[in-house]
């Protein structure tokens, strides 16, 4: 298969650059306007027929919003469209890990089956069934600082309807596109997927890595679920698997992508063409004007 890879950011929010970057080694560097990423996967089979896969569905516009002051928000009609899809053609959507912003969505695409990692879901299972004692700040605790508890009705109405699908390490969840798991790593399932294409593989990674400098630098990120180490791990991993060429990781958070790729803004968000397919045509409109990118971050 010949996969083209877009990145769609659908919203920004400023964060300290350690959060995303890791600690100490990014800390006292001030702050950065990082891009809410989901990335469109579009290939085309024997048949001729088109086939669009998302990765990550992103949030809706509510209390998120106001928690953590997300702004530039757009919809996924808005997002889609400028690349010329829609909600209602994505077949399947494959999370990366079950955190609000990179799941929260998922009812916005009607016809598609999701795909997570059974160890991720029964890991936020297992947390939300804990006592009181650990959230004694409510929603604000560590444990829902970055779940929302609706989703798990959401999911369970998924898996009552048959569009939700458990996988493992190493999985193919199309042909051409795998599941690798980090387990324990961001958060308890974490996976990022490999994605075959005409120019050789890459790697969509979600928040296995949120910014290319956690590869570059061999240096976790700020944010965690899980273990700093297992992170470090995935990296490596990551690394032996695109031979070091680690401008093939489209990462979960970073503005970078946009200036290391061909890009372009639309609205109020950036779009990425990783790679464009041997079947595919650029999607660039000409009234699209230059993609921030790095310009974005605020020191």
């Amino acid at each position: 298969m010949d996969y083209s890879i877009r990145p769609l950011c659908f919203s920004h929010v400023d964060l300290p650059r350690e959060f995303f970057g890791g600690v100490p080694i990014h800390s006292g560097e001030g702050v950065s306007a990082s891009p809410m990423i989901y990335v469109l996967l579009s290939g085309q089979d024997v048949s001729g027929n088109l086939h669009h896969y998302l990765v990550d569905a992103g949030f809706h516009a509510d209390k998120w919003i106001h928690r953590f002051g997300f702004y530039d928000w757009e919809s996924p009609e808005t997002v889609l469209g400028k690349v010329g899809a829609t909600p209602e053609q994505i077949e399947k959507v494959f999370l990366t890990h079950m955190h609000f912003d990179h799941a929260n969505n998922v009812g916005a695409f009607p016809n598609a089956d999701v795909y997570v990692q059974l160890a991720e879901y029964q890991g936020w299972l297992q947390a939300l069934a804990l006592p009181d004692l650990y959230t004694p700040l409510g929603e604000a605790s560590w444990i829902t600082s970055s779940f929302d508890r609706d989703d798990a009705r959401v999911f369970g109405e998924l898996a009552r309807d048959h569009r939700l699908h458990f996988v493992g390490d190493d999985e193919e969840l199309v042909p051409g596109i795998r599941g690798h798991l980090s387990r324990d790593g961001h958060t308890f399932g974490t996976q990022w997927l490999s994605v075959d294409t005409s120019s050789g593989p890459y790697v969509v990674a979600g928040d296995a890595v949120m910014w290319y400098s956690n590869v570059e630098e061999m240096w976790p990120s700020g944010y965690t679920n899980g273990s700093t180490y297992n992170m470090l791990m995935t990296y490596g991993q990551i690394h032996e698997y695109l031979e070091g060429d680690v401008d093939r990781i489209v990462p979960g958070h970073d503005p970078l992508v946009f200036d290391r790729h061909p890009s372009w803004k639309i609205g109020a968000n950036e779009v990425a063409e990783v790679h464009v397919a041997a079947w595919d045509t650029p999607r660039r409109p000409p009234m699209a004007e230059p993609a921030t990118g790095q310009s974005a971050q605020r020191a």
